[in-house]
């Protein structure tokens, strides 16, 4: 059998800890069938009566903690350790490897876990090469976790398994819209549903009173987003400005994250269809935006009349712009969605390499209106605005937030990548000044931070990464 114990040398070394010896072994072998397989197997080598544990393992385990091993020696370990396991249960396997030409032994695994009543059951292939079949998913009755990157699914016409799933993710899985409504017909405990790149899927349409979280990230082809569950809880959508979103009874969201993207010919965001989303999240504490949010909503002809559209975040504390992909935003923009944030704590604004977008009309209508600005951001303590480059709009956005946040404890600039930092200390008297004559806050810290070591421990709850992983 291929080893994962370790060398003689660091064999030795180990002593049988003491805790474990008045144990009796029923107890012994139920704690080590509790710990991952590359743990027990450390365990197993402690004493004689500890060598048995590893066949009595219910957590099957091979990810990333396996990488730097030789796909032929994962491959020769799973099929020893799944040969030589006696235990009547298998909770977990994991799976993290190249499926091309392992279809015989990735059916054997399947079917003995299948046989020893799986519970978490999570794929991650390079490729799509291998198909779970319809058959082995209408007997998975015990399942409660599916997590699936790059494994096709052929789900049956009529599903009677899955009943106690509460969590699926989907990555780079091709399924269209019948089969995976058909699936959460059947999987009505679900909890969490996160969809990666599923290019197949056109339309969404979630009736649910238990699902809490709910991530939809880079599905191309998504036209309708229609979902009504009051349980959730949080909100994770990136991707192009479907054509018809909604969530409907969703009110106790206290978390978003909407990166919203042009694709296409919709260059914008028709700001009705984002007024009638952002009803259904009144109490978010927590968003992460787009700059396609703001620009949508900023002052317009709405019905032949001008003026601001009727919203309000009462709750929100932290809001996390993020500028890349718009398309004229400007700091009037930013500000007025500020002032319907009444508890706003904390601002992050991830500015990179946009530019905010000041022609003729923000200079003859947003400018003198920004000049009267009368709105104070009396909760607002903490600033950071990434990717400074010292233009004069971002000054404009930075002298309104000094001059109106009346406690504020710190603005910190993080340079852009191609050098502003040395321009801040070639004239940072002047901006220090500058600033010290703006803010409202005597108390206020204003911090510089180069791109690459910003250690200012002022960080977004969401990172822009953070739909693209996994977890």
């Amino acid at each position: 059998m291929a080893q994962i114990c370790g060398s003689k040398r660091s064999r030795r070394r180990r002593q049988s800890p003491s805790v474990f010896q008045n144990l009796p072994p029923e107890m012994l072998d139920h704690i080590f069938s509790l710990l991952p397989i590359k743990e027990a197997a450390r365990q197993c080598v402690l004493a004689s009566r500890f060598r048995m544990s590893k066949h009595f393992n219910r957590k099957f385990l091979f990810g990333g903690e396996f990488k730097g091993r030789s796909r032929d020696f994962v491959t020769q370990l799973i099929d020893d350790l799944l040969d030589t396991h006696k235990g009547p249960q298998i909770d977990s396997f994991q799976l993290r490897i190249d499926p091309l030409g392992l279809q015989h032994f990735l059916d054997k695994w399947l079917q003995i876990c299948l046989r020893k009543n799986i519970k978490h059951l999570d794929l991650h292939f390079n490729h799509p090469h291998y198909t779970l079949t319809a058959d082995f998913l209408n007997h998975l009755n015990q399942l409660t976790t599916l997590r699936l990157i790059h494994c096709n699914l052929h789900l049956p016409l009529e599903l009677h398994s899955m009943a106690n799933l509460t969590t699926l993710l989907l990555c780079h899985v091709s399924l269209t819209d019948a089969p995976f409504h058909t699936l959460l017909h059947r999987c009505t405990k679900l909890g969490t549903i996160h969809l990666n790149n599923c290019p197949g899927l056109s339309s969404l349409h979630i009736h649910s009173t238990c699902l809490k979280v709910l991530k939809l990230v880079h599905c191309i082809k998504l036209e309708v987003v229609a979902v009504h569950c009051p349980t959730l809880r949080s909100l994770h959508y990136s991707g192009h400005v479907p054509r018809v979103i909604t969530f409907a009874g969703a009110t106790h969201i206290d978390e978003a994250f909407l990166d919203f993207a042009p694709a296409g010919n919709r260059r914008y965001m028709q700001a009705s269809l984002l007024e009638k989303l952002l009803s259904h999240i009144p109490n978010v504490t927590l968003l992460t935006a787009s700059a396609l949010i703001p620009e949508a909503l900023t002052a317009k002809f709405r019905r032949g009349v001008f003026g601001e559209p009727c919203y309000s975040f009462f709750n929100l504390q932290e809001l996390h712009l993020i500028m890349e992909g718009g398309l004229f935003c400007n700091p009037y923009d930013v500000l007025t969605f500020m002032k319907h944030c009444p508890l706003l704590h904390k601002l992050l604004i991830d500015m990179d390499d946009y530019n905010f977008d000041c022609g003729p009309y923000w200079e003859l209508h947003q400018k003198p209106k920004l000049d009267k600005f009368d709105h104070y951001f009396d909760r607002l303590k903490f600033v950071k605005l990434k990717g400074f480059k010292f233009l004069q709009s971002e000054l404009e956005l930075v002298k309104i937030i000094l001059k109106k946040a009346t406690h504020l404890e710190a603005l910190i600039f993080v340079g852009a990548k191609n050098g502003y930092t040395k321009f801040w200390r070639v004239n940072s008297s002047k901006y220090e000044q500058l600033f010290s004559y703006w803010k409202a806050s005597p108390a206020a810290r204003i911090v510089l931070l180069r791109h690459t070591s910003d250690r200012s421990g002022v960080l977004p709850s969401h990172s822009k990464d953070l739909l693209l992983l996994t977890n």
